[in-house]
């Protein structure tokens, strides 16, 4: 059995004296030393614009905590995909992969929030299609030894390769999933 460090960085406590950036500072100690303690993996979510969450950023987040610990494997929980390029998603993790020594646990998902969505743009209404596109996108930049196109619903793009390449080959990969369209997702992934 493994154990891991897991945050979803959720600050909504009324009562709760610790201001975001202190709690920022928290987990970074907190995933630093769960690699001292020879834990297996740590987990920071992402979320944007409110108390669900104080980090909008988990890679680089956890790519300060790559620089200082040697063993941990190092994980969003989750990206959320549709509220980014897949592009820069594929690029970002393959970077703290490199970075890392190859110590990467990509896992993504749509996310819930409507109010997430709204203020980058982002449609709501459409994320299950937008987060299939978005992960064949990601999943194919990573594993692909040359450029690839694209030409989908959402996204379309000729002649892209990444740079840096992971050091996995491929990056493990993991979808969070609680409706059943997002379960039978994760089922052929």
């Amino acid at each position: 059995m493994e154990f891991g460090y897991f945050t979803l960085s959720d600050n909504h406590y009324q009562d709760n004296p610790r201001t975001p950036n202190r709690f920022v500072s928290d987990i970074l100690d907190e995933a630093i030393y769960a690699d001292a303690l020879g834990m297996h993996s740590a987990w920071i979510g992402e979320h944007h614009f409110s108390t669900l969450g104080v980090l909008s950023c988990p890679d680089i987040v956890l790519s300060y905590v790559a620089a200082r610990t040697r063993a941990i494997r190092l994980a969003p929980a989750v990206t959320v995909l549709p509220l980014h390029h897949p592009i820069r998603v594929a690029e970002q993790w393959a970077s703290l992969d490199l970075l890392s020594g190859g110590r990467v646990d990509f896992a993504a998902g749509r996310g819930y929030d409507r109010r997430e969505y709204e203020p980058l743009g982002a449609d709501f209404e459409n994320n299950q299609a937008t987060f299939e596109e978005g992960m064949e996108v990601v999943r194919r930049l990573w594993s692909a030894d040359g450029p690839i196109s694209h030409a989908g619903r959402r996204y379309a793009f000729r002649d892209v390769a990444i740079t840096p390449r992971p050091i996995q080959r491929p990056i493990p990969s993991y979808v969070a999933s609680f409706s059943r369209p997002s379960i039978e997702l994760a089922g052929r992934l």
